[in-house]
């Protein structure tokens, strides 16, 4: 929450059930709320200890069948997350909770992603994905066109081979497809012809984009690239946090020299091995070889603008979690993106760098005009991207 709109109501949230009626809380900065969270990470990840096990828990525990030690890695694993959030702003402090994530034990395969179980029964619209559900046509759903900026760096500078051809780009696209409610048809699977949709356009610009006639139309279906159905099914689970974004966060660390972290080309490469090969939890055809994973980081070895390959991969690896991605952009910086600037909208072109507040907590908290992140707008940036703690 805190990072979606900056300073919100936290010590004093929830409390409005307890005997000190609580009912407008005060609103606390981010950077207080950042360092009682990890301060909470670090005791809960030390306490947790699978020399109690507890059978209730075991039964209860919907992500790892009550492997403590599985839970120990992930709380250093975000510890290892929100440490990095803030190192641009606060070096000192995400250098001390770097090192004691990586002294705690992190993440280190895949089998500790956290994984969400979805279904579609007994009750579909109580247990189902609901980015699924979002995607899926003729239910109200959203286009599942990727975008060109995707596709683009997934095709790699030599668009017209398959050389150094992302291992993920037929992962995450499942084709040119015509996508209705009753059929799924693959127009065109040929990596070479995939293609993404340019941001920010309406019928009439998109297709002067590409470059038809006055009063013509992009065929859409036929023409652009979409998410792989197999990751769409209702009862696909949802991944919160990978294995893969643990070692780029690492990798990162290291060419930072934050929290004694080393080795920043090994951590980036078991980084990107990782997140192309996490996604057979969908489907288990989506996966990537340890060979066209190795020829990928050859044909784009490591080097040059170091801190910019590990900026996009964390964005690549978050394709499902874009709240997320969005964070680790506002933070690095990565993957460069070209704002689009549509007729009439609210930030004058701007990408925005947070959410506005919603109406009814503006108007029914009166803590709002002294303690809330201001100007209340989609471009004041939070604090650990540079802005107001």
């Amino acid at each position: 929450m805190t990072d979606y709109y900056g300073s919100i109501p936290y010590s004093e949230a929830l409390t409005a059930s307890r005997t000190d009626g609580t009912f407008f809380p005060k609103y606390d900065k981010q950077k207080d709320i950042y360092l009682d969270l990890l301060k909470e990470l670090d005791e809960a990840s030390s306490a947790l200890s699978a020399s109690n096990p507890d059978e209730g828990f075991a039964a209860a525990d919907i992500y790892f069948d009550g492997d403590i030690a599985k839970w120990k890695k992930w709380g250093y694993s975000l510890m290892l997350r929100l440490a990095m959030r803030i190192s641009n702003v606060d070096a000192a402090t995400a250098g001390s909770y770097v090192q004691k994530a990586i002294a705690g034990g992190v993440m280190t395969s895949n089998a500790d992603n956290v994984i969400v179980p979805m279904a579609t029964g007994p009750s579909e619209w109580t247990n189902q994905n609901g980015i699924s559900r979002a995607f899926y046509p003729g239910d109200g759903g959203q286009p599942s066109y990727l975008s060109k900026t995707l596709v683009d760096w997934l095709k790699g500078p030599s668009a017209g081979s398959t050389t150094d051809d992302d291992p993920r780009l037929m992962i995450m696209s499942g084709g040119i497809i015509n996508w209705s409610p009753t059929d799924v048809t693959i127009v065109n699977a040929d990596p070479l012809a995939q293609k993404g949709m340019p941001n920010g356009k309406d019928a009439t610009t998109l297709a002067e984009f590409e470059g038809l006639p006055a009063g013509q139309t992009v065929d859409q279906p036929n023409t652009y690239s979409r998410i792989n159905t197999k990751m769409l099914d209702d009862g696909d689970p949802y991944m919160l946090m990978s294995y893969g974004e643990v070692e780029l966060l690492l990798a990162e660390a290291a060419e930072r020299s934050i929290g004694g972290a080393s080795g920043a080309e090994g951590h980036y490469k078991a980084g990107v091995k990782a997140s192309c090969q996490m996604y057979t939890i969908y489907d288990e055809t989506l996966t990537a070889s340890d060979a066209a994973v190795d020829a990928y980081l050859a044909a784009r070895p490591y080097g040059g603008n170091k801190l910019q390959m590990i900026g996009e991969q964390l964005w690549a690896n978050k394709f499902l979690n874009w709240w997320d991605a969005w964070a680790d952009w506002r933070r690095t910086g990565f993957p460069v993106l070209t704002p689009t600037n549509y007729p009439g909208n609210e930030t004058g072109g701007v990408i925005p760098q947070r959410l506005k507040y919603p109406v009814g907590e503006v108007a029914g908290n009166p803590n709002f005009d002294a303690g809330a992140t201001k100007p209340n707008n989609y471009v004041t940036k939070v604090w650990w991207a540079g802005g107001p703690e």
